[in-house]
């Protein structure tokens, strides 16, 4: 699934952060009944563990994440897919062509040729790494494109860097020099390609997204980025969707704890609801083990493209850690929806599938 997709999944995220600017205004949980709890317990009747960052959470077995492309690591920006090995050495030999054959694109021009400036050969045959430019862009400006293949997951690593090196931007580099630009500052590939080799050095594959890593560092989809000594920004999202919601997850270590919390940013939900025809289900603060979180559920009626009659929406957000967050307590948000979806679930039933896996929120093993 694509980034575009994924903000569609957090529309009504998005949505319900505008209007919750605050309300004190509270309506009773719905009640589940006999009917409700045998539908939902058929549902979690087997469950799987799922692991984010450093987070854990269960969901449904049939719940399985489609965003494998929302990871940043620093100034990397990854993706991972399970592939088998003919397929790996296939996409490598497709993107090598396409890359170069990209210098006789028309808005490439010849004078920034080669298209790959580069192209670094990984030790075990485990891929390899293209030092290539940035369509439209002069070659001063390039992109370090790695394609990994461990534990038969296949991953792209991205990043990009600056090099005024070639004698060609000399006039160039003054400009920068006198706009306080360091040698170091005006050549950053030798120091982003170590720091790509030592992320690719921490890097595991999870086929088995099931089992949680007991070694200190964060889960990704698909994968796992071993700790090592030094402070990383990670930012991961995951995505389950299926016909009747979905219910998504993000998690910034780099995101500082403060008083802005969900529940403090409360004046003038009143109106924004009313407005909206929405109103609140519940919202409240929990301790979801030692995890503290601020939960804020909305319901309202949605019509599926604007047309026909309308149906219950329904938009569930909650923020752990955001008042305390910080590298060792890292900032999650947790979203659920049906945005243009007529799901068979009640209130009271969506309610529960939401208490159900938000309830089960805990520090993976070894966490830090």
């Amino acid at each position: 699934m694509k980034a575009n997709n994924y903000l569609k999944i957090f529309s009504g995220i998005i949505v319900c952060l505008l209007a919750i600017s605050g309300w004190r205004f509270y309506t009773s949980s719905p009640l589940l009944t006999q009917k409700d709890k045998m539908i939902i317990d058929s549902l979690f009747e087997e469950t799987k563990p799922q692991c984010i960052g450093r987070y854990t959470i269960d969901v449904p077995i049939s719940f399985n994440n489609q965003l494998n492309d929302f990871i940043f690591i620093d100034e990397f920006k990854m993706e991972s897919k399970f592939i088998y090995p003919p397929a790996f050495k296939q996409r490598i030999e497709l993107r090598e062509k396409e890359l170069n054959d990209a210098i006789n694109q028309p808005q490439n021009e010849m004078q920034n040729a080669p298209f790959i400036k580069e192209s670094i050969q990984l030790p075990d045959n485990k891929g390899i790494i293209f030092d290539r430019n940035i369509s439209g862009e002069d070659d001063l400006s390039r992109m370090l494109e790695a394609h990994i293949y461990v534990d038969n997951i296949a991953f792209i690593i991205t990043t990009k860097i600056l090099d005024l090196s070639d004698p060609k931007y000399s006039e160039r580099k003054k400009i920068y020099i006198n706009a306080g630009f360091s040698e170091f500052d005006m050549n950053t590939k030798p120091a982003r390609l170590a720091q790509m080799k030592s992320l690719i050095s921490r890097l595991s594959g999870r086929i088995n997204d099931t089992i949680i890593p007991t070694e200190k560092g964060i889960c990704i989809p698909n994968g796992f980025i071993a700790d090592d000594s030094n402070v990383h920004k990670n930012r991961i999202s995951y995505t389950y969707e299926n016909d009747d919601l979905i219910f998504g997850l993000e998690t910034d270590d780099t995101i500082l704890g403060s008083d802005d919390t969900l529940l403090n940013r409360s004046p003038g939900i009143y109106g924004a609801l009313l407005k909206s025809n929405q109103r609140t289900i519940k919202k409240g603060e929990l301790l979801l083990g030692k995890i503290p979180a601020q939960e804020w559920l909305i319901s309202g009626a949605q019509k599926l493209h604007g047309q026909g009659d309308p149906f219950p929406s329904y938009n569930f957000i909650l923020f752990a850690n955001e008042s305390i967050a910080s590298y060792q307590q890292p900032w999650l948000s947790f979203g659920m929806d049906n945005n243009s979806k007529k799901s068979r679930y009640n209130q009271a039933q969506m309610v529960e599938i939401w208490d159900r896996i938000v309830g089960s929120l805990r520090y993976k093993p070894n966490a830090f």
